[in-house]
C-alpha cells in the first residue's frame, strides 16, 4: 500500500513538472502556470528597425500572455532567402519558422516531399480558433494553404490592404492641368491631347521646354510601370516588366479567360497598344528613360518640377505632404478605341500562406500552434503592428469615425514607421489578422488633410473605391501550387522566357523592334522558349486545384 501511494505521489509530481500540452484548452491563455515550463525556438527576420527580438515590447506581451518562453534566431532581411536555404540544409531546425520569406516551393519540397515540416490540420482543428475564423471569413483560404498532399503546413496571415487590390493607379499634375485649361482625361484620345499640351504649353511656367508629360520607373518602385495604364485601354494587360521579376505569373502575362489560362501577346488589341506606346515615345510624350530608371530618378523628375503624370501605388514619387506631392491627384482608367477599360487588380493577395511553419521535430506543437493562433487575434495584431497600447496607439474616442466612415476601432499616437530602430513592435515580421475592418478602423478625422501623412490612408481608400468598379478580378489567376518536379521545370522555363518577354515588349514600345515587321518572330521566339509548356503546367494544376471547386 505504501509503495502504491509513493508511486502515485511520484507520478503526480512528474505531471506537475511536465508541460501539459495535451490538455491545452483552445483560445485559453496562459498555457502554463509557471513561465518557462514551455520553451519555443523561433527563426525570424533580423529587421533593421527591430532593436532586439528578445526584449521587444510586443514579444514580452506575448510571453506574459502565454507564459511561454520565446527564444529567437535571426536571418538578415537582406539575403534572407540564401540564409533560410542554409538553415533548411543544416539538419538543425527551430520549432517555428516565422515570416522568414518561406516560399510555396519550399513548403512543397521540405514539407510534402521531405517531411521536415509538421502537418497542422488536426492541430488547427483542435487548438486554433482564430485560424478557423480566417478560413470562415476567407472561404478560399483553407484551399490556398492546403498542399497537394492534402496537408496544411503553415498558419495563415491576413493583410487585407484595400488600396493594394487596385494598386496600379495613375496620377497627374493638377496644377499643370489647370495651366493648360483642361480636365482630367476620360478617354485615350483625351489623354493624348493632355500629354501634348503638357509638352507644348509650358505648364510649369519656367519658359523652357523641359516638361516630361509621362514617365515611369521600371527598375523598382511599387506599380510605377506606367504602360499598364495605357495598355489596359486596349485589352487586359497584367504584364509585369519589372527588371528583376522572373517568378510571378504576371511576369509572363498569364491570366484567365473563361477558365483557360492565356496570355495577351497574340491579341490584335495588344499589338495596337504597343503601337500607341511607340507613338508616345516617338513624340516625346512618354519618357524613353523610364524603361531604365529607378524610383529615385522618377522622384527627381517630380521634385524638380518637370513631371506631368505617372503610375504608382500612391504618390510615392514625391515627398509625402510636400508642395510637389500636393500637385498630384489620381485619374481613373481611360476608355480605349473600343471603349475598353480596366485596372490591374490583385484580389488574392490578402491571405499569405507560408508565414508560420512548424518543423517536424517541434517538441511542443500544441503550444506552438496556440502561440501562432494568438498572433491572429485583434489584441496581438494591433500590438504587433503599432506597439504598446496607451503609448503608440489606443482605443478610438467615442464617436470617432474610421477611414471607411464607420465607427473607428483605434487611434494612433505615434506615426508608424519601419526605418528607425525601435523596440515597441515587430515591423510586420509575424503573422497577423489585419483584415479590411482592422486596417480601415483607424481614426480619420472628417477634416483630415488628404494630402498629408495623416490623410494618406483615407485618400487611398477614396481613390481605391473609385477604381474598384474597373477591376476584372475574375481574370486574375489565384495562387497555384506545383510539385517539386514541376517547380524544377518551371524554373528553367521562367529563365528562358523572362528576358525575351521583357526585351520584346519594351523593344516594341521604344522602337528597337517594329511591330509590323518583327512581331511574328517575337511570337515564334516565345513558343520556342517554352511559353505553351509554361501555360500547360499552370493550366493542369489550376484545373486540379480550382476548376472542380
Amino acid at each position: 500500500m505504501k509503495k502504491t501511494l509513493s508511486l502515485l505521489l511520484v507520478l503526480l509530481m512528474v505531471a506537475v513538472l511536465l508541460p501539459a500540452t495535451a490538455e491545452l484548452e483552445p483560445g485559453k491563455y496562459p498555457l502554463t502556470e509557471k513561465f518557462g515550463e514551455i520553451e519555443l525556438n523561433f527563426l525570424v527576420t533580423d529587421h533593421p528597425a527591430i532593436v532586439d527580438w528578445e526584449t521587444n515590447e510586443f514579444v514580452k506581451w506575448i510571453e506574459e500572455t502565454t507564459n511561454v518562453d520565446l527564444k529567437f534566431e535571426t536571418v538578415p532581411l537582406e539575403g534572407r532567402a540564401e540564409k533560410l536555404s542554409l538553415v533548411l540544409a543544416s539538419g538543425t531546425y527551430p520549432d517555428v519558422f516565422m515570416s522568414v520569406g518561406m516560399s510555396s516551393a519550399m513548403i512543397s519540397k521540405f514539407g510534402v516531399q521531405e517531411q521536415l515540416f509538421m502537418p497542422l490540420n488536426d492541430l488547427i482543428d483542435k487548438y486554433a480558433p482564430n485560424t478557423l475564423k480566417v478560413f470562415e471569413q476567407y472561404p478560399g483560404s483553407k484551399g490556398l494553404l492546403t498542399q497537394l498532399d492534402g496537408n496544411i503546413y503553415s498558419l495563415p496571415s491576413v493583410n487585407e490592404c484595400y488600396h493594394c487590390t487596385v494598386a496600379n493607379k495613375f496620377f497627374m499634375n493638377m496644377d499643370w492641368l489647370k495651366a493648360v485649361g483642361m480636365e482630367k482625361p476620360t478617354t485615350l484620345d483625351e489623354l493624348y491631347d493632355v500629354l501634348v499640351a503638357f509638352r507644348d504649353k509650358d505648364p510649369n511656367g519656367n519658359g523652357q521646354a523641359d516638361e516630361i508629360p509621362l514617365a515611369g520607373a521600371y527598375l523598382d518602385g511599387w506599380n510605377t510601370r506606367t504602360e499598364r495604364f495605357i495598355m489596359n485601354a486596349f485589352t487586359y494587360y497584367n504584364v509585369d516588366l519589372t527588371q528583376t521579376n522572373t517568378t510571378s505569373m504576371e511576369a509572363f502575362g498569364l491570366y484567365l479567360e473563361d477558365g483557360k489560362i492565356v496570355t495577351p501577346f497574340e491579341k490584335p488589341e495588344f499589338k495596337e497598344g504597343l503601337k500607341y506606346m511607340r507613338k508616345l515615345v516617338d513624340e516625346k510624350l512618354y519618357y524613353v528613360g523610364s524603361f531604365s530608371q529607378n524610383l529615385n530618378q522618377l522622384t527627381q523628375l517630380a521634385e524638380s518640377g518637370v513631371l506631368g503624370a505617372t503610375s504608382a501605388g500612391y504618390i510615392l514619387f514625391a515627398n509625402l505632404g510636400g508642395p510637389v506631392y500636393r500637385q498630384y491627384d489620381y485619374v481613373l482608367p481611360v476608355k480605349g478605341p473600343n471603349g475598353y477599360q480596366n485596372v490591374v487588380s490583385f484580389p488574392h493577395d490578402s491571405v499569405a500562406t507560408t508565414g508560420y511553419v512548424l518543423s517536424a521535430d517541434c517538441k511542443n506543437p500544441e503550444a506552438a500552434v496556440m502561440v501562432g493562433d494568438l498572433l491572429l487575434s485583434y489584441d496581438a495584431s494591433i500590438r504587433g503592428y503599432y506597439g504598446v497600447k496607451g503609448v503608440d496607439w489606443d482605443d478610438a474616442d467615442e464617436g470617432a469615425l474610421g477611414i471607411n466612415g464607420l465607427p473607428a476601432l483605434y487611434k494612433t499616437m505615434v506615426p508608424w514607421q519601419e526605418v528607425e530602430p525601435q523596440n515597441q513592435h515587430v515591423v510586420q515580421q509575424t503573422i497577423s489578422m489585419r483584415d479590411s475592418t482592422f486596417r480601415l478602423g483607424e481614426t480619420s478625422p472628417a477634416d483630415v488633410d488628404l494630402w498629408s501623412s495623416e490623410g494618406l490612408e483615407t485618400y487611398l481608400y477614396k481613390a481605391s473605391a473609385e477604381y474598384k468598379p474597373f477591376a476584372r478580378d475574375e481574370k486574375v489567376i489565384p495562387p497555384i501550387k506545383f510539385t517539386e518536379e514541376e517547380n524544377d521545370e518551371l524554373t528553367v522555363l521562367r529563365v528562358e522566357l523572362a528576358n525575351p518577354i521583357k526585351e520584346g515588349v519594351i523593344g516594341f514600345m521604344t522602337g528597337a523592334r517594329d511591330v509590323d515587321a518583327d512581331y511574328d518572330a517575337f511570337l515564334a521566339e516565345l513558343e520556342g522558349k517554352g511559353l505553351p509548356r509554361l501555360i500547360e503546367l499552370h493550366q493542369t494544376q489550376y484545373d486540379a486545384q480550382y476548376a472542380a471547386k
